[in-house]
């Protein structure tokens, strides 16, 4: 779908962006989103600090069609 959630707040990035892996900066009030060198600044809605950091590997397509 092409959204993530960082710090309970989902942020939108868009089907194009879907599957690809991204650099999140989080500061006390924006998250910073590094997109194949566009830069998008997200400003925070909430106030919870980072605990975990998880990720998921994009998942693979079989060859067989």
């Amino acid at each position: 779908m092409g959204t993530i959630m960082v710090c309970r707040q989902v942020v939108s990035l868009g089907r194009t962006y879907a599957g690809q892996t991204v650099t999140v900066h989080v500061s006390d009030t924006t998250i910073t989103v590094d997109l194949d060198g566009q830069v998008r600044v997200i400003r925070r809605t909430t106030d919870i600090p980072v605990r975990h950091v998880k990720a998921n590997k994009p998942h693979k397509v079989s060859d067989v069609v």
